[in-house]
């Protein structure tokens, strides 16, 4: 077995393989979409309030940043799910929930939806029937075929494809709307080279100790996401910030042979100078493609498939397990008000072949 057919052979990736498909399904489909327009629309509406955890936290900073060079009609806030439910947050009228949470269980939102029964929710959600969906005013569905590992692959992709979807409609955005069509495309374009890039981007990787990631604008929410997954897949410590952040003050603890990944946007003269002080300080700067793709939003699709390639080989070096990591169960036991219905199929299910995942 090469190295790459090591990385591809993974049910992560092969998750991975099918967000495409899952991506498209999911916009073609359209599943309370509307919906959850009209209840943005509602002219009560005053505040939205978009929220999440982890990745999904990501993609509602993901909306709120959209909504600072999109014009919509009232304001757009975005707050981590653990201030919401920890009384860091006063509400009022007017206010909207917009809730990202794949399970529909996350402990916080239910929380949070239990203490205040006159909010009104959206929801984005890949459970038709969850906790979550039960007290929900509208839910866009996200589509998922399978989740074989414990890692978000078709989740994630699909609620970001569906917040740009939701926020094109709301602010009738043609770009933002045309930024979520191009994902399948985006996205099965770098699924076929990320994991050759992966082989060499991990040269010279095998004492890594950190790791920090950084882009711009909407880069950067794709840099806590690849931040997260050298976390989750590779057991990395490792830290997404925006590009001026990581040329300042995320140089502080920069070791030599510490990863540098950049996830850049087109020609990116700022992301350069981040590089080149990180590289000063010692680091292993790694530089992700960018996808010939016009437009920030694209960045949540284009700079992706390379960091999950990236962590997946990292954890195979270092001997981890990428499909069913060791933290598992102490997340579920602290996030989850119940445990998900769907069980993971187990790791070994599907095709192991080569061919089939390349």
């Amino acid at each position: 077995m090469t190295k790459i057919c090591e990385i591809t052979d993974t049910a992560l990736w092969r998750d991975a393989l099918e967000t495409p498909q899952t991506v498209a399904t999911t916009l073609d489909t359209a599943d309370g979409h509307a919906d959850l327009v009209r209840l943005l629309k509602t002219k009560a509406t005053r505040r939205v309030v978009a929220t999440g955890n982890g990745a999904s936290w990501y993609v509602a900073s993901a909306f709120w940043l959209a909504t600072l060079t999109t014009p919509v009609p009232c304001s757009v806030i975005a707050v981590p799910a653990g201030v919401l439910a920890t009384g860091g947050f006063a509400w009022r009228p007017g206010d909207l929930l917009l809730a990202f949470s794949s399970s529909g269980e996350l402990r916080d939102l239910i929380d949070v939806v239990l203490a205040s029964s006159a909010l009104p929710v959206g929801l984005v959600t890949a459970s038709a029937d969850s906790s979550l969906s039960a007290r929900a005013s509208a839910q866009a569905l996200v589509s998922i075929w399978h989740q074989r590992a414990v890692t978000h692959t078709q989740a994630y992709v699909g609620a970001a494809a569906v917040a740009f979807e939701l926020l094109g409609r709301w602010a009738g955005n043609v770009a933002l709307r045309s930024a979520a069509r191009r994902a399948p495309d985006v996205l099965s374009a770098q699924l076929a080279v990320a994991p050759a890039w992966a082989e060499s981007a991990a040269a010279d990787l095998s004492v890594t100790r950190a790791g920090l990631v950084f882009g711009k604008n909407q880069a950067w929410f794709a840099a806590l996401q690849a931040a997260l997954l050298l976390k989750e897949v590779a057991g990395i410590p490792a830290e997404g910030m925006e590009v001026r952040e990581a040329a300042t003050t995320g140089i502080y603890a920069l070791n030599v042979e510490d990863l540098v990944l950049t996830l850049p946007v087109g020609e990116d003269s700022v992301a350069d100078e981040a590089e080149a002080v990180c590289a000063k300080r010692g680091g292993i700067v790694r530089r992700a493609p960018w996808p010939l793709v016009a437009g920030q939003a694209d960045a949540l699709f284009g700079h992706f498939a390379h960091p999950l390639a990236l962590s997946i080989r990292l954890a195979l070096d270092r001997g981890r397990e990428p499909d069913n990591p060791g933290w598992w169960a102490a997340y579920e036991a602290t996030a989850r008000r119940v445990a998900d219905r769907a069980p993971l199929e187990s790791a070994s299910d599907g095709v192991k072949s080569c061919q089939r995942s390349l």
